[in-house]
C-alpha cells in the first residue's frame, strides 16, 4: 500500500507484507514479513518491520511440534531490535473440521531485545518468555474467511512483566485470486519503555491477490 500527499504537509506511507508457505504430509513450514514505514515532511513517524520463520511437525493426529526464528524493530515503541528463537507444542482441537481449526501452543522462547528508553538510554535485555497462544482459522461461508490469533507472553522469572497481542482478519474472497482483507492488531506491554503507552489498536484494509 502506497500514500503520498504533498502540499501544506508533505506526507508519505508504505506498508508491504508477504508470505511463503511450504506443505508436507508431515511438515508445514512458513516464512512472513512485513514493513511499514511512514514519512511526514522528511521525518519517520512510523518506521517497523517483522521476519518470522516456523516449521511445525506432526507427531499425531492432535499433537505437533513447532519451532521458531523471529527479529522485530518498531521505532513507535522505541523498540530498536528484537530477536525470539522459540519452539514448543501445539494441539489441534478440531482436527475432524474440514472449515474450522482451532489450535492451541504452549511453548518457550528465548528474547534478545535492544531498547532506546527516553530516560535509561539504551536498554539491552535477555530473558525467556513462556510463549501461548490460542489460534483459530474459519471459513463462514464460500466468500468469507476469518482468522485470530491470541497470545500471552510472559518472562517467566517476573510474571508482572508479560504482553498480550491480538490478529484477527476477515478476508472477502471478490475472485479466484483477488481478495479483500479487514485486519486489526492489539498489543498490550506491561511494562513498555518510558513515555510509551501499555497498549496499541491498529486496523488495516486493502487488496491481496494470490498467484
Amino acid at each position: 500500500d502506497l500514500t503520498y500527499r504533498t502540499g501544506n504537509t508533505d506526507l508519505f506511507t508504505a506498508r508491504t507484507r508477504f508470505r511463503s508457505d511450504y506443505l508436507s504430509k508431515v511438515y508445514h513450514g512458513f516464512i512472513f514479513g512485513s514493513l511499514q514505514q511512514g514519512r511526514k515532511s522528511g521525518a519517520f513517524f512510523i518506521n517497523k518491520g517483522m521476519a518470522h520463520a516456523r516449521i511445525i511437525r506432526s507427531l499425531t493426529q492432535h499433537v505437533l511440534f513447532e519451532s521458531f526464528v523471529q527479529k522485530q524493530f518498531n521505532e513507535s515503541i522505541l523498540l530498536s531490535d528484537r530477536n525470539l528463537v522459540g519452539g514448543g507444542i501445539r494441539f489441534d482441537l478440531h482436527p475432524s473440521s474440514s472449515k474450522f481449526n482451532i489450535y492451541l501452543g504452549i511453548g518457550a522462547m528465548s528474547e534478545h531485545e535492544r531498547i532506546n528508553d527516553k530516560d535509561v538510554g539504551e536498554i539491552t535485555t535477555r530473558i525467556i518468555r513462556s510463549t501461548n497462544y490460542i489460534n483459530w482459522t474459519g471459513q463462514l461461508d464460500e466468500r468469507i474467511t476469518t482468522s485470530a490469533t491470541g497470545y500471552y507472553q510472559a518472562h517467566t522469572r517476573r510474571f508482572e512483566d508479560y504482553r498480550i497481542l491480538f490478529q484477527g482478519s476477515l478476508t472477502f474472497r471478490l475472485t479466484t485470486k483477488l481478495a479483500f482483507p479487514l485486519r486489526v492488531n492489539l498489543r498490550y506491554d506491561s511494562e513498555p519503555p518510558t513515555g510509551i503507552r501499555k497498549h496499541d489498536v491498529e486496523i488495516f484494509n486493502g487488496l491481496r491477490y494470490t498467484f
